[in-house]
């Protein structure tokens, strides 16, 4: 019997019923319908919008195609987000100090503060990143052991995806070329990865000119300067670069402090050079009865790190380690620095702080690299 015959040979009340479940039934296949060529029409919108992206340290997350976004996991992550893309840097991991706002201009100073994500000292403001809403986390620097956990954690406590962007020194040029591809500014990034080739070629050729006599170089910090970064210290690792010894052959203390010495082992090393962080002995060494006797000492060969916005050895650790390698390389060799470093001083400046350094700005940030007199 046919769909139609049967219908008619039940009863009225009944053939209602069955009419209105083959309505609910065909309603619902029509919802299925709707609801699959729905979700056939957001998938091509889907992978226009999202990518998946491999970090360094092989951790794939999804992200958005364009970053415009972003928080930074710490200090250093910082630094090289802004030196690219200033406008997409949502907040700070750490107050700025007036030494940073002195390059900046004042619609970055007050943006939301969310603390360092991990490591030491970390503190995250929760409140004010979900507030702020970022599109991803970066963390940039060196790898540690413990990268991919640390990454995988901080994704699952905040919700947001992280990515870690490998950048020492040798690998800077391609973490600015990542970056600019994220943030869909690849001629700004390749113009700062330029640099950073250019400088550490220019620091290769002076090495390799030096190599038959590399001078020694002591490291001092603190208010004795007897706080050191020795040798394979990150913040010390533009001492090799420019083909000089770091007499602080010693193994690294913990933290990033550096390690304490005594003025006797400080004789017995008697380095070649010596540089200073601000605000440690650089004003008293020559009238000091335990440092005048070294041979830099008597040489004037004692130079205070430039700073402003950031110290130019390294602290921290970032891009600011560019300029250091062109300003050790002029102290320490000064028969093979072939640049003018004022002029590649400012074009550093412009380049990575987006800040034009004036006559007299340069002046004043190396007015303590002439030695002593």
């Amino acid at each position: 019997m046919g769909e139609r015959a049967f219908l008619k040979s039940v009863p009225g009340q009944t053939r209602s019923i069955i009419m209105e479940r083959k309505m609910k039934h065909f309603r619902f296949l029509s919802s299925l319908l709707g609801l699959g060529l729905l979700l056939a029409s957001l998938a091509p919108l889907s992978a226009q919008t999202t990518r998946l992206f491999t970090d360094s340290a092989g951790r794939t997350v999804v992200l958005p195609r364009t970053l415009d976004r972003i928080a930074p996991s710490g200090p250093l992550a910082q630094i090289v987000l802004y030196s690219l893309a200033p406008e997409s840097v949502i907040g700070w991991s750490s107050r700025l100090p007036q030494t940073v706002r002195a390059y900046m201009p004042a619609r970055h100073w007050e943006k939301p503060l969310f603390g360092q994500f991990y490591g030491t000292g970390s503190a995250t403001n929760l409140e004010a990143l979900i507030a702020a809403a970022p599109q991803v986390i970066i963390d940039i620097g060196e790898a540690k052991p413990s990268i991919r956990e640390d990454m995988d954690t901080l994704q699952h406590q905040t919700g947001i995806p992280v990515i870690f962007i490998e950048a020492t020194l040798p690998t800077l040029a391609q973490a600015y070329r990542t970056l600019g591809e994220l943030t869909g500014l690849p001629q700004e990034a390749e113009a700062l990865a330029v640099f950073c080739e250019r400088t550490l070629q220019t620091a290769a050729a002076i090495s390799a000119a030096a190599a038959a006599r590399p001078r020694s170089v002591y490291y001092g910090e603190g208010e004795t300067g007897l706080n050191t970064n020795p040798a394979g210290s990150v913040h010390a690792d533009v001492i090799p670069v420019v083909g000089a010894r770091n007499v602080a052959e010693i193994p690294l203390g913990r933290g990033s402090g550096g390690n304490t010495i005594s003025i006797e082992q400080l004789m017995l090393w008697n380095p070649d050079v010596i540089i200073l962080g601000p605000g440690s002995v650089y004003d008293s060494v020559r009238a000091d009865p335990l440092w005048r006797d070294l041979a830099a000492v008597q040489a004037g060969r004692v130079y205070e790190i430039p700073t402003g916005p950031y110290n130019w050895m390294g602290r921290p650790p970032a891009a600011n380690r560019l300029i250091g390698i062109y300003w050790l390389a002029a102290i320490v060799y000064p028969e093979h620095f072939r640049e003018e470093l004022a002029a590649v001083a400012r074009e550093f400046y412009d380049l990575f702080y987006h800040y034009e350094l004036s006559a007299e700005e340069i002046s004043q940030l190396l007015s303590r690299s002439a030695g002593l007199r």
